[in-house]
């Protein structure tokens, strides 16, 4: 009977351990929504620019795991329907937002001045920081025995945001390339001091999806990062310069035929 008991304590030690060295979440942290909107400083009349654009969804140029955690995915998604809104707000006709050119049907490839699709580039830099903790298994100091530690750890650091905003037009067509921006992002740099007891190094996904406090940070910042790259870009489009590339991409889909 002894033994059993020994052997019961020993298990519930293990488990406590196991439960102790993964997450530990602060209550108090809440989790904020990130919110990602841009609004036109002016508005020009409708279909001034008598311009049709086809807009593909923005996406993130580089296949980094946290771009497929939030808030990543909406900044893209909220992205794609802001450039509509600014594009239509200087006087474009617009069509899309599309995921791929497969989804245009024949009426856009003819009826539109040309293909504009925008990649993100934020180049996201991350110094992590790591600071051990150790503690000792509760029902093992129930047993007068030596006590078992083990070790987790907290994470703090840095993420510095910069890149650019790729813009690049194509022939509505027969998709030739005729034009490209790529406009620079202010750098811009965010500290954060994560709530949460980790095994090893986390990756920042993991930070993203399992620290509130970790995504509120990076999430304010994004959000900074966001108006600020719109802000760019409506300084950037103008009509009279996109008239030259509708002449270009007519003369390109002529040339297919």
């Amino acid at each position: 009977m002894k033994n059993l008991l020994h052997v019961l304590i020993g298990l519930t030690s293990l488990f406590l351990i196991s439960c102790s060295s993964q997450k530990q979440l602060t209550p108090s942290v809440q989790k904020m929504t990130a919110k990602f909107d841009f609004a036109p400083p002016t508005q020009a009349a409708i279909g001034a620019a008598n311009m049709s654009i086809v807009l593909i969804k923005p996406t993130f140029i580089s296949a980094n795991a946290e771009y497929l955690v939030s808030p990543f995915p909406e900044m893209s998604l909220n992205m794609g329907n802001d450039f509509q809104e600014l594009l239509a707000a200087k006087g474009f006709t617009m069509r899309g937002p599309f995921k791929t050119k497969d989804e245009m049907v024949f009426n856009d490839k003819v009826n539109s001045s040309f293909i504009l699709e925008v990649q993100i580039d934020l180049d996201p830099k991350y110094t992590v920081n790591l600071t051990k903790h150790s503690k000792t298994g509760v029902a093992n100091l129930l047993l007068a025995s030596q006590p078992l530690a083990y070790i987790t750890y907290s994470a703090d650091g840095t993420v510095t945001f910069g890149g650019n905003l790729v813009l690049t037009a194509s022939s509505p067509q027969y998709g030739e390339k005729i034009w490209k921006k790529s406009i620079a992002l202010d750098k811009s740099t965010v500290s954060y001091v994560g709530t949460v007891q980790w095994n090893g190094t986390p990756t920042m996904a993991e930070q993203l999806n399992q620290d509130p406090a970790v995504y509120n940070a990076i999430a304010k910042e994004l959000e900074k990062v966001y108006i600020n790259s719109l802000n760019l870009v409506w300084k950037q489009i103008e009509p009279e310069e996109m008239k030259i590339v509708t002449e270009q991409a007519k003369k390109a889909d002529k040339k297919g035929n």
